[in-house]
């Protein structure tokens, strides 16, 4: 990290806890991350380090004083944290209050669901790659000698995140799936739309759950 963005952080860390999550929203704006949008999911997010290590954290179930802290801190992020299927599933969820009851308002929520999960899929097999590529570059600099093993355990800690990032938003999709086939177990007669979009939706999280075991494995090398 850059002494250019320490500084405004050790500012940050300064501040009262009520003031803080004001600082860092001011802090991300000032950084040229918030100011730009690129094709990945992971450069989407748009945070900056303090932004990212905040949102990871939130992704983890911590509170908000613990997520500050984290931010404080700063760290990277991977395009799963970023592209937030948990949080775009929570607004389908919204969207779909007071219509739990209208088939055409469960289809187009499930396809919506469809939607979502296709693009975790796609932001999950990101973060594969890359992780794949940056443990073969670690594991090749600790045989020569030039990462020791303190530092390979800390890299362990961040694939750890990284796995439980994308365990706790596949669950989140898990859920929805579950809640929309008790939808239709409890509605006669069957409708085919209904039934095509959850059928993707399994396809999809199945996807998904390939692609979080293919993560895993990547920690089983550290």
């Amino acid at each position: 990290m850059s002494a250019h963005f320490n500084r405004p952080m050790r500012t940050l860390a300064a501040l009262a806890p009520q003031s803080k999550a004001t600082a860092l929203a001011a802090l991300c704006l000032s950084l040229a991350a918030c100011q730009t949008q690129q094709q990945t999911a992971a450069a989407q997010c748009g945070l900056g380090a303090a932004g990212a290590a905040y949102l990871t954290c939130k992704l983890l179930g911590k509170s908000d004083s613990q997520c500050l802290a984290a931010a404080v801190v700063g760290g990277g992020v991977g395009a799963v944290v970023c592209h937030n299927y948990a949080d775009r599933l929570d607004k389908r969820r919204q969207a779909l209050a007071g219509q739990e009851n209208n088939l055409d308002a469960r289809i187009r929520y499930v396809r919506g669901l469809n939607e979502d999960s296709a693009q975790f899929v796609t932001a999950l097999g990101e973060q594969v790659a890359t992780s794949s590529k940056r443990t073969d570059d670690l594991l090749v600099r600790y045989r020569q000698g030039k990462l020791t093993q303190t530092q390979l355990a800390e890299e362990g800690k961040k694939l750890d995140q990284d796995v439980a990032v994308a365990s706790t938003q596949l669950k989140k999709g898990d859920e929805a799936l579950q809640e929309v086939k008790t939808f239709r177990a409890q509605r006669k007669p069957n409708s085919a739309d209904l039934d095509v979009a959850i059928v993707q939706q399994e396809r999809l999280l199945a996807d998904a759950r390939r692609q979080v075991d293919q993560l895993a494995a990547q920690r089983a090398r550290v």
